[in-house]
């Protein structure tokens, strides 16, 4: 019988693995769509030099917010929605798990449908093969559910071959671009003025907000890390450097060649089909990881239905969403649910350092207080009513460490049991 490694909540030995593979999957979720649009966005409004100082900062902030992320995972050998009823309760944690869930189905119904293009176009391009784009999302559908069935194992070789692959074509198309070009001409290059970016602080606030509702996820990967020490193999290996690397990659031959994407560019040099299977495999692993953290999710939500069952309805959900043309309409909701999100990272993050003690409740008062008090004022800042950090997304995680800490230790009235484990 198959093993069941959605709702297994602790690691066997033979399934831990080094920090270079927890990064080899993150890279691989990066290696997207709308890494390559950031990464162009900011090389286009700041300029070569500039730009990549800006995307650098980025990775270095969240590299820092996964580090912690990722330390805690391997102390507790917990998902991120295991993790969350010390902090929410029992009955908080399950509305929490529910709402990352639907956002990580919205996310895997967007890129389904850009993998659909992308294989529609290929297979047509290369044996001249016509078939409705519904087919091609629905098949997506069926290899990345099968692949998600099998769990972390599955996901741990698929990254490791298809992550080198996309790698050397992403590499490979910015040389073919880059070609006629000296190094001094491309660092030196001036910026468009494109995009909706002024300033270095608006760049770092694009990379550090596009990604931090991943952060509050990777536990649910980071957790098979063998050795508390390889955490920061993992943060750094990704984020740290390889992540930024994607994006200076992506944005760098737009920048120099006036084109409005990556792909565009790498289509005027010859190296349209190689691009195209790029961005299949790049959806595959990105949507792959959607699904496996959305079916744990859910998981946690419905513990009597079996995990296997829970990824496939999942799935073919996600594929409905991609068919029926709604992620024109939920990129907007899903782009407002990266303010709402980040805080349930700062808040288990501030209950493991902090050694709050553990919800006896059903719902924490303090936990959902500092979500909506860190939700609020996040808000306000990208409303332009005050200004913290720049980002928004980032405003949320760290009010939402604080209010939680605060209160946590503060407040005397509410049920209090023993400290949770340190590592």
């Amino acid at each position: 019988m198959m093993t069941n490694h959605i709702t297994q909540p602790l690691v066997l030995d033979s399934q831990k693995v080094s920090g270079w593979h927890v990064a080899m999957i993150v890279i691989g979720v990066a290696i997207t769509l709308p890494a390559f649009l950031i990464g162009s966005e900011i090389m286009g409004a700041l300029g070569a030099g500039q730009g990549s100082f800006a995307i650098l900062t980025g990775g270095v902030i969240l590299a820092v917010i996964a580090s912690a992320c990722m330390y805690i995972a391997v102390c507790k050998r917990q998902t991120t929605y295991q993790l969350l009823n010390a902090s929410f309760g029992s009955l908080g944690s399950r509305g929490v798990s529910f709402l990352i869930s639907v956002t990580l189905l919205g996310w895997f119904g967007v890129t389904v449908s850009l993998f659909g293009q992308a294989a529609a176009r290929s297979m047509e391009e290369l044996f001249s093969v016509q078939l409705p784009f519904e087919f091609y999302v629905m098949a997506g559908c069926l290899v990345m559910t099968g692949t998600t069935i099998y769990g972390f194992h599955a996901i741990d070789i698929l990254s490791k071959f298809t992550v080198p692959f996309m790698l050397l074509i992403l590499v490979a198309g910015v040389y073919f671009v880059s070609s006629n070009f000296s190094w001094a001409q491309i660092w030196t290059t001036p910026a468009t003025g494109a995009g909706g970016i002024a300033t270095f602080g608006g760049a770092v606030s694009v990379v550090v907000g596009s990604f931090m509702v991943g952060m509050t996820i990777l536990p649910d990967i980071s957790r098979f890390i063998n050795r508390k020490e390889q955490v920061y193999v993992a943060s750094l290996g990704s984020f740290g450097s390889v992540f930024a690397f994607i994006l200076i990659m992506a944005g760098l031959p737009v920048l120099m060649t006036g084109e409005k994407s990556l792909i565009n560019a790498m289509y005027q040099s010859g190296l349209g089909v190689p691009a195209l299977v790029m961005m299949i495999f790049a959806s595959w692993t990105t949507n792959v990881s959607n699904l496996y953290s959305s079916s744990l999710g859910l998981a946690q939500v419905f513990p009597k239905i079996r995990g296997e069952r829970i990824t496939v309805v999942a799935g073919l959900l996600g594929g409905m969403m991609a068919v029926s043309g709604i992620m024109d309409y939920l990129i907007g909701f899903l782009v407002l649910l990266g303010i709402f999100i980040p805080p349930v990272a700062g808040i288990y993050i501030a209950h493991f350092f902090w050694r709050c003690r553990e919800c006896t409740t059903a719902i924490s008062g303090s936990a959902f207080l500092s979500w909506g008090l860190a939700s609020g004022f996040a808000l306000m800042t990208s409303s332009n009513v005050f200004t913290l950090t720049t980002v928004p997304a980032l405003d949320s995680f760290l009010t939402a460490t604080l209010c939680y800490g605060v209160i946590s230790k503060a407040c005397v009235l509410w049920p209090r049991s023993q400290p949770s484990d340190d590592c």
